[in-house]
């Protein structure tokens, strides 16, 4: 039995590093020691509702992106139903306050971009977007390394601020790469190429059926001015 059983634990702690596995946090995703890990020319993208705690932390963002680092964010609009479906599944938060952080968080994020001018090396771009949050995710592209690290948690009773995230890892690949059905397939890419889809989702949504981009829209707001086509496109466009 016990022969069993250890043959059981090593499948399953195998099978977790293969499919990109590398640990879970604690608690709460630590912001701040993620901003200090970042180097110059790394991508981070971020699909989430909001963060209560941003306000206090968008200097590290804004440092972070002053020193070289990429911003691309997907966050949900505020007063839309699916900001009030959520708020009311979430401990602590009823519909109106779920909203007003909901504008918070857009807000903190025009005051970076209101401080981003042309001479900045990083950028950020942000998309607001009218759909289901599905996943937090925090994606991390090193530039160095040419790894790709993914938090992600998820969308329970306690506000996700408050969360653990699942850490996973993998190659930075380019061109074609194992489809899910291989034997190869790894969490990291699968987290990665969803953020893509829903990049690329709000992205149409911004140009008309001929394909020309419209007009300035609420809903994309970036920095530095002068880099609006960068800041809509994502490290491998």
């Amino acid at each position: 039995m016990n022969e069993a059983l250890v043959k059981h634990v090593d499948n399953i702690l195998l099978n977790s590093v293969k499919r990109g596995f590398s640990g879970i946090t604690n608690k709460e995703f630590d912001f701040s020691q993620i901003m200090q890990g970042l180097k110059p020319g790394d991508y981070v993208y971020w699909l989430i509702t909001f963060d209560p705690r941003f306000k206090n932390k968008s200097r590290e963002m804004e440092n972070a992106i002053k020193n070289g680092v990429h911003f691309r964010l997907l966050i949900l609009k505020s007063d839309c139903i699916f900001g009030e479906l959520r708020a009311t599944e979430t401990t602590g938060f009823n519909p109106h306050e779920f909203n007003e952080y909901s504008k918070l968080f857009k807000v903190s994020l025009e005051d970076v971009i209101s401080r981003i001018d042309d001479k900045i090396k990083g950028s950020l771009g942000v998309f607001v977007y009218e759909g289901l949050p599905s996943i937090p995710l925090f994606i991390i592209i090193s530039n160095e390394s040419k790894k790709v690290k993914v938090y992600n948690s998820f969308y329970l009773t306690e506000p996700v601020s408050k969360m653990p995230y699942l850490n996973w890892e993998s190659e930075l690949k380019s061109g074609s790469q194992p489809s899910f059905e291989s034997e190869h397939w790894n969490i990291a890419d699968l987290f990665l190429d969803y953020f893509k889809k829903r990049w690329e989702m709000e992205k149409e949504k911004h140009h008309d059926v001929a394909g020309n981009e419209q007009l300035e829209n609420s809903d994309f707001i970036y920095a530095p001015v002068s880099a609006k086509q960068l800041c809509s496109n994502l490290i491998q466009d």
